[in-house]
């Protein structure tokens, strides 16, 4: 029985492992959007402007609520 838990305790340590992986992964793409977002903002024509801010915005928000997570 013993062995039996160690593996499930393997598996989920491995997991976990990868989920932080992916999560950091996740948090880096992010980034880098919000950052690109920053730049099609500054640059764009006056009629985009409101559609590049409002993309701005949800990025920022996910990128909070990605940081928030871990």
């Amino acid at each position: 029985m013993g062995e039996v838990i160690a593996f499930a305790e393997l598996v989920r340590v491995r997991r976990q492992r990868v989920a932080r992986a992916v999560h950091a992964r996740c948090k880096v793409l992010i980034a880098v959007s919000v950052s690109v977002a920053r730049d099609e903002l500054a640059r764009a024509p006056a009629g985009e402007r409101a559609v590049r801010l409002a993309r701005l915005r949800k990025l920022e928000e996910l990128e909070d609520y990605a940081s928030a997570l871990g």
